[in-house]
């Protein structure tokens, strides 16, 4: 088992969170099970169980979490020096993973691997590199 990949989380250049803002809309229960299972992706890596974790193509995974009767996803993918970048997450109503989650988390991946969090001081570049990634 692999151990100690720093997990970081897609930051908007408003400074917005998704997955931050997606675990503070649920309850407690439900948002710190979320956690418990980023915490273990963390230890696992690439070796967590395909029951937790699956491959999506292209780069991304979600990270599949069960809670009572509500299903959960979190989307993120792997970068070199044992990074785990967190994408977006959202609660699974169907028996398909929404394309437009898909989609979505792609445009933050491809934010994340241009900016890497590291956004231009101009509010208005900043609201310039949201509308161009369509979010």
């Amino acid at each position: 088992m692999a151990a100690g990949y720093t997990i970081q989380y897609v930051e908007l250049p408003n400074g917005a969170v998704p997955v931050r803002e997606f675990l503070d809309s649920l309850d407690d229960r439900a948002a710190a099970k979320i956690v418990g299972f980023i915490n273990r992706l963390g230890s696992y890596g690439p070796q967590m169980p395909r029951k937790f974790s699956k491959s999506l193509g292209r780069g991304l995974f979600e990270l599949r979490v069960e809670h009572f009767d509500r299903i959960f996803r979190v989307f993120y993918f792997f970068q070199p020096g044992m990074v785990i970048v967190l994408t977006s997450g959202f609660q699974k109503k169907g028996q398909e993973t929404p394309e437009g989650e898909i989609a979505r988390a792609e445009r933050l991946r491809g934010l994340w691997l241009r900016w890497r969090n590291q956004y231009p001081a101009s509010g208005t570049a900043r609201r310039k590199i949201l509308e161009e990634a369509g979010l």
